[in-house]
C-alpha cells in the first residue's frame, strides 16, 4: 500500500507517430479572456490528433453549442481509442522536467491521488486539501464533460512543501538510467518539456520520501492548480458510490485522479 494518497497510475500517452507539439495544449481554464490564443491553437493543431479535441476550453462554456461540443469530445475519444492513438503505461509514475519560457526548471511527478483522502470543504483535515474556495456552481458543467468520457485528461497540479528537496529533485540525477518518454517544444511560447518513466526502485523511493515528509507536514498535499477539476473528480466518484450502494468501489478507477505533484520550492534557475 502507498504511504500517502499519491500512488502509481495507468497512464495513457500518444504513440510515437503523434506530433507532440500539436498534441499538447495549455490547460482548458487558461486564456479564458483571450479568444485569439485559442484561435491560434486551432490553427496550429489543424487536423492533427490533439488534446484540443478531447477537452473543452472554458472559453466555450455556456455557449449554445456546448452540448454538441461535449458529444464531439466523447466521439473523438472513441475514435482515438479505436485508432490506437494511445499507448498505456501500467502502474506508472512519470518524472517531468519543464523548462518554462523564463528559462527556469520546474520538476514534477505525474501519478494518481486517492480521492478518499481528499476533501475540498473548508476546515477539512484530509491529506489533500483545497487552497482556495471551491465554487459549487463550477462543478456541474465539468461533470457533464466527465460523466461519459472514457479517459481522463486533467490539468491538476498539487503542491508539496519540501524545502530540503527530498521527493522530486533526486530524480534529476537519475535520468540517464530512466526511459525517456517524450522531449519536445510546447506551442505558443510555452517552453519545453521532457518526461521519464520511473522504475520500481524510483517509485519506491518517491513513496518512502513522501511518507517521511508526511511526518513533518500538517498539510502534505495542497491544491496548486485545477482545484475545480479535482473537485469534479471527487463529486463524480461520490455520485457513483451513491448510485451503486451495493457495489464495492474500493478499486474502481473513478476513486483515483491523475495529477502532477510539484515542490512548492520549485522552480529553480
Amino acid at each position: 500500500m502507498p504511504s500517502t494518497a499519491f500512488c502509481p497510475a495507468d497512464i495513457l500517452l500518444p504513440n510515437e507517430n503523434i506530433d507532440m507539439p500539436k498534441w499538447a495544449v495549455v490547460a482548458c481554464d487558461q486564456f479564458t479572456g483571450e479568444p485569439e490564443y485559442w484561435a491560434e491553437t486551432e490553427r496550429i493543431v489543424g487536423d492533427s490528433p490533439s488534446t484540443l479535441r478531447l477537452t473543452l476550453p472554458e472559453i466555450c462554456l455556456g455557449k449554445p453549442d456546448t452540448g454538441d461540443r461535449i458529444a464531439q469530445i466523447n466521439s473523438n475519444i472513441e475514435s482515438y481509442l479505436s485508432a490506437g492513438v494511445f499507448r498505456e503505461l501500467k502502474n506508472a509514475m512519470v518524472y517531468v522536467r519543464r523548462i518554462q519560457s523564463d528559462g527556469k526548471l520546474r520538476e514534477g511527478i505525474v501519478g494518481a491521488v486517492d480521492l478518499e483522502q481528499y476533501d475540498y470543504r473548508a476546515g477539512s483535515k484530509s491529506q489533500i486539501r483545497a487552497t482556495e474556495a471551491t465554487v459549487a456552481e463550477r462543478i456541474p458543467p465539468r461533470l457533464k464533460i466527465r460523466e461519459n468520457a472514457k479517459i481522463e485528461l486533467p490539468h491538476i497540479m498539487i503542491l508539496i512543501d519540501d524545502p530540503e528537496r527530498t521527493v522530486i529533485e533526486p530524480l534529476g540525477g537519475l535520468i540517464s538510467n530512466l526511459e525517456k518518454l517524450y522531449d519536445f517544444e510546447l506551442m505558443q511560447n510555452g517552453g519545453s518539456i521532457e518526461g521519464y518513466l520511473l522504475g520500481d526502485d524510483e517509485i519506491t523511493a518517491v513513496d518512502s520520501a513522501l511518507g517521511e515528509l508526511s511526518k513533518k507536514c500538517e498539510l502534505l498535499f495542497a491544491m496548486g492548480d485545477g482545484n475545480h477539476s479535482l473537485a469534479t473528480a471527487k463529486e463524480h466518484y461520490e455520485r457513483l458510490k451513491r448510485e451503486n450502494p451495493d457495489v464495492d468501489m474500493s478499486n474502481h478507477p473513478a476513486r483515483y485522479a491523475l495529477c502532477e505533484i510539484v515542490n512548492l520550492h520549485s522552480p529553480r534557475p
